[in-house]
């Protein structure tokens, strides 16, 4: 994971597994990471929030994805 870079923080989990699944959809490989102890606290992902990673090579393409996301 250390070649991974942050491409979006998101509030939930849910949020964030929508525009992996669209990201994955387009062919750029993403993971989410939050710490909020395995599921079980919840609430700190509306405080440290959930991250989502991709290789750096992507990142362009990912944002511009999730830019026209967003737009829709």
């Amino acid at each position: 994971m250390d070649n991974l870079v942050v491409v979006k923080e998101f509030s939930s989990h849910v949020e964030a597994d929508l525009v992996k699944g669209m990201l994955e959809s387009n062919g750029i490989k993403a993971i989410t990471v939050a710490d909020d102890c395995g599921g079980t606290a919840g609430g700190q992902t509306f405080i440290r929030g959930v991250k989502l990673l991709i290789f750096p090579e992507q990142k362009q393409k990912a944002l511009e994805l999730i830019n026209q996301m967003n737009n829709q």
